[in-house]
């Protein structure tokens, strides 16, 4: 049977998280349940075993390629997506389903891009005054270049903008 460790050290290669980022969501033991349950422990280790950590599966093994995609899934909404055709162990395709409301707020799709799974974390009173974090800088963009200005235009802008506000202000 697949462990736990297994089943992070092949999430590890699907997901781009290291090992100890999908430890502390909380959430691997609950994951390698669920795709237990629902592509069984041959479907699993085959998957372990075909050493997808380092890249896709076999392209001509296209169930092993869809439990793949269907574990990252799992690791990035927290949701398990189902699986397009009936699990070898015989089980009829499963429904999508949320795994739990803790699985949406550790899904690995919130620290992709920096943030809190929506209605997961209590703001406090006034926070939207402060402005977010600069995630990005723009330090390196030159603002100098104007090469794709041309200058008729940005002068025929500037004026016929100082007309308008003439003739608004006339009014």
């Amino acid at each position: 049977m697949v462990t736990v460790d297994q089943f992070v050290a092949l999430s590890v290669g699907l997901t781009g998280f290291d090992a100890d980022e999908l430890h502390q969501t909380g959430m691997a033991g609950t994951y390698r349940s669920v795709v237990l349950t629902q592509a069984g422990d041959e479907q699993l280790s085959r998957l372990v075993r075909s050493g997808v950590g380092g890249g896709p599966p076999d392209p001509g093994d296209e169930p092993l390629r869809e439990l793949a995609r269907s574990v990252t899934h799992l690791w990035y909404t927290g949701t398990w997506p189902g699986l397009p055709t009936p699990a070898p162990t015989g089980k009829p395709a499963g429904e999508p389903f949320v795994v739990s409301s803790r699985a949406y707020a550790e899904g690995l799709v919130w620290r992709a891009f920096g943030a809190h799974a929506p209605g997961t974390v209590a703001q406090g009173y006034g926070s939207w005054a402060v402005a977010p974090p600069d995630r990005h800088s723009t330090t390196d963009i030159d603002t100098t270049d104007t090469t794709d200005i041309d200058a008729t235009d940005a002068e025929a802008a500037t004026t016929t903008d100082a007309t308008d506000i003439k003739s608004a202000v006339a009014r």
